[in-house]
């Protein structure tokens, strides 16, 4: 833990935002910051700021961006900032406010709330409440989520996605705004070359992997990932008709969870809204279960998605609005082979850094220099390689079943 006079100035100078300017008052305590790895475009910064006469407490997490020039020239990393902070200070307001008089149980509140943000170039920054001093915790990044846990997580996006089209129903302009409002971090990052190799060797390592314990002929299906995930990731992410607000980045860091005393999740928060944009919510839905589920969960798809659009449905209705002519079921059903194929690509590369051992982990300091990203370094990190196997079956498997396979 640092004192007071470890803060750098920048952090400061932010955190006086918090407390309107009078941070001599309080006492600043900087905590152990996340492992290694959880945080991708960024780091985070535990800060507990004390009042001095009473000793009120203020828990925070400071997440700042990347400053490093080599590590910027092959990342959107001031895109991710600017959209995250557009979405605190520009579109959550608004959203936020359709909600005003609409009884509580459909009211969208599942992410921290945002205190403080910074958009200087190579400070970028946003000044969150600390969920873990709420009690919520992240999911164990290496096991697979059950199929209860994704009950609620389908619920919450549903309450997203709902609010969201609310929003393009009362200000269609508006909606339309968020396009050119933010930045499209993740089909930018596929223009890079360091996105297309990761893609590219995650699949060739995911075919080599299964090729033990899967029959032929699925494998060779499976090769279009192989020759083309950044078209395939594209197509997906492209415009559909029934378009909602996304999260965009929806693996299992991304949400915190907060239990029971029985151990059943009581409630839950979405964070990192860097790669919002405007799709299909299939993109949502499928990155969220493809990046974290086993076949006990893939086998129950029809299920959940028949949850998530209940859920859709009463929030739209509390809203004022009806889920059959804004997203009919058969609809989502019918999207989901097209768009579930960003969950697909994502999926293939997640697991495999999910699974690399603690001591192994990378993050963009350790693989990007002045000239490259050095993808030979994360492919050559060691990993849980039989879990990994065992979750590309069920996954690979499941989409060969079902005929979800791309083409």
């Amino acid at each position: 833990m640092q004192s007071n006079k470890a803060i750098p100035q920048k952090i400061r100078d932010t955190l006086k935002q918090v407390v309107n300017g009078a941070i001599d008052n309080y006492e600043v305590r900087v905590h152990d910051p996340n492992q290694k790895g959880e945080g991708y475009l960024g780091q985070m910064v535990f800060i507990t700021l004390q009042e001095k006469g009473t000793g009120k407490e203020l828990n925070l997490a400071v997440k700042q961006a990347f400053s490093e020039d080599n590590i910027r020239k092959h990342n959107p990393i001031r895109d991710a900032f600017l959209n995250e902070i557009y979405f605190y200070t520009e579109l959550w307001p608004k959203l936020s406010k359709l909600q005003e008089g609409v009884p509580e149980k459909y009211n969208f509140h599942h992410l921290p709330k945002c205190l403080a943000v910074n958009s200087e170039d190579k400070y970028e920054r946003l000044v969150l409440e600390n969920l873990k001093q709420e009690g919520f915790a992240m999911h164990d990044k290496t096991k697979a989520l059950d199929v209860k846990m994704y009950e609620e997580i389908f619920k919450v996006y549903a309450k997203l996605h709902a609010l969201s089209l609310a929003y393009k129903q009362s200000h269609p302009e508006d909606f339309l705004k968020i396009d050119s409002d933010t930045i499209p971090a993740w089909l930018e990052s596929t223009k890079k070359k360091a996105l297309q190799d990761s893609f590219r060797i995650n699949a060739e390592n995911c075919l080599k992997v299964l090729e033990s314990v899967v029959d032929a002929k699925v494998l060779e299906k499976f090769k279009c990932y192989v020759n083309d995930s950044v078209g395939i990731f594209r197509e997906a992410q492209c415009k559909a008709r029934y378009s909602v607000l996304l999260h965009g980045d929806c693996w299992s860091n991304n949400v915190m969870f907060k239990y029971d005393s029985l151990g059943n999740v009581s409630d839950l928060k979405l964070i990192d809204f860097q790669l919002i944009t405007v799709g299909s919510p299939v993109c949502d839905l499928s990155y969220t279960l493809y990046s974290g589920g086993s076949k006990e969960v893939f086998d129950q798809l029809d299920h959940l998605l028949r949850i998530y659009h209940q859920a859709l449905s009463d929030t739209l209705r509390a809203l004022g609005y009806d889920s059959n002519q804004l997203l009919p079921f058969q609809v989502l059903k019918g999207d989901w082979k097209v768009h579930c194929q960003k969950g697909v690509v994502l999926a293939i590369a997640i697991w495999k850094g999910k699974m690399i051992y603690q001591e192994e982990v990378l993050d963009l300091t350790d693989i990007c220099d002045e000239d490259e990203v050095d993808m030979e370094k994360y492919l050559n990190a060691k990993y849980d390689e039989e879990t990994y196997r065992e979750r590309m079956k069920d996954l690979v498997l499941h989409l060969y079943e079902n005929d979800y396979m791309y083409g």
